[in-house]
């Protein structure tokens, strides 16, 4: 085993359990070998915490081995991610998002790519899970293919929306197809994050969503002009839980496909054109543990609301709307699907799940715009310290003058389409 220096030198060991006949298993598994021989497991600089991910721990690893099919010695950078659950991450057991994440990989994710037909992938090779010591899924790290994130502190501008939308309208046309033809997969994954009995019963977290919203009411207070609105917010911030069951529930009626469910952009990596580098050409989704069978209205409110940058909000989301149904209904055509919803009723689906949108203003967007140097201590465990928590809340809303400017807009539009009222 090698660690780089840097790493040495941040402490970012990896766990013990991260061994040889950690990586000779995965790949074993994930290859689909008899036998891997593992001559070397060089470990790179870990990411996860530091306001890039906050649910789990991210090691990156380059594995050189030797193949009993091939007999060549061959590498592989690998992505392991480990979810340990302590009385702070508990709720992440509740919403069950390492079996939901493991049967996406293992069940879904494959006949999704099948059924589109076109060459598109939606997710990374998942090559191994288990739950001992700790729950764990090893990935192919896309990054060896290209790919790799964009700026969550810049936003996204239009070119990278209009990648990301149109590889959103194939994965929801897919899984449209997949509902269909299998009934029984919606059954892993009826709800999103916002699942109705973690919200009336996990006070963590309502203390959280609290804390941000109440946070934003006060912020808000202060800008002239604003304060009826500020009002409002405090009204909403009163009755949160009941606020944020409505938000995450089922509407009768309405379309449904397997939403992403965390769609921000922390969560997608971009490939580049050869000659143009910044030209994204591609995207490809991680992260797939919030994953449900929803409105599609829901994904692209939460992505909006989180990831796009503030002119492109403004002048251009009509045309992001417009780029997504293009790319649903082109697909659904070409699947020869028997139902195709009309653009009308993608508005519809949008416009009924506005309040997913301000879910995402608030309870996302500060976090994920925060400067480096604010954000790189936050972390679950960290957040249960409620002095350090209020402190962080209160920065999330002064650390990038993005998020002011973006909720300054996105709020007025929330009001004027009275979701408050």
């Amino acid at each position: 085993m090698k660690l780089d220096e840097k790493q040495k030198r941040l402490g970012q060991e990896p766990p013990k359990y991260l061994n040889e006949d950690f990586f000779k298993a995965a790949l074993e598994d994930g290859l689909r070998d008899m036998r891997v021989d593992i001559k070397k497991i060089i470990f790179a600089e870990s990411s996860g915490g530091g306001g890039e991910n906050y649910c789990s721990k991210i090691y990156r690893a380059r594995a050189l081995y030797r193949s009993s099919k091939r007999q060549l010695d061959e590498e592989l950078a690998l992505i392991v991610k480990s979810i340990a659950i302590t009385p702070a991450t508990q709720f992440l057991e509740e919403l069950a998002v390492y079996l939901r994440e493991k049967i996406f990989y293992f069940d879904v994710l494959g006949k999704l790519e099948v059924l589109i037909g076109d060459g598109s992938k939606f997710g990374a090779k998942c090559l191994y899970t288990t739950r001992e010591p700790i729950q764990t899924i090893v990935f192919d790290d896309l990054t060896q293919y290209g790919y790799k994130l964009a700026s969550r502190q810049s936003g996204l501008n239009e070119e990278h929306c209009v990648v990301i939308l149109k590889k959103l309208g194939k994965f929801h046309a897919s899984s449209m197809l997949l509902a269909e033809k299998e009934p029984s997969v919606r059954e892993h994954f009826t709800t999103g994050m916002l699942d109705e009995n973690y919200i009336r019963t996990n006070e963590r977290f309502i203390n959280f969503m609290t804390l941000q919203c109440r946070t934003l009411a006060n912020v808000v207070a202060k800008w002239p002009g604003y304060e009826l609105l500020a009002e409002k917010l405090h009204r909403h911030c009163d009755n949160i839980k009941e606020n944020l069951v409505t938000t995450g529930r089922t509407l009768p009626g309405e379309i449904t496909v397997l939403n992403h469910g965390d769609l921000w952009v922390n969560n997608f990596m971009y490939k580049y054109d050869d000659e143009q580098p910044t030209k994204p050409i591609d995207a490809i989704f991680v992260d797939f543990q919030n994953s449900f069978f929803g409105s599609p209205g829901c994904d692209i409110n939460f992505f909006l609301n989180s990831s796009v940058q503030l002119d492109v909000l403004i002048h251009r989301r009509e045309f992001l709307i417009q780029t997504y149904y293009a790319s649903l209904r082109d697909s659904l055509e070409r699947m020869h699907s028997a139902y195709v919803p009309s653009y009308a009723d993608i508005l519809q689906e949008i416009r009924a799940r506005e309040l997913y949108g301000f879910f995402s203003s608030y309870a996302f967007l500060p976090m994920v715009t925060m400067k480096k140097e604010d954000s790189f201590d936050i972390s679950i465990e960290a957040l249960t310290d409620q002095d350090f928590a209020k402190k962080k809340v209160q920065l999330m809303f002064s650390s990038n003058p993005r998020t002011t400017d973006t909720l300054r807009y996105a709020l007025r539009r929330f009001d004027e389409l009275g979701i408050f009222d």
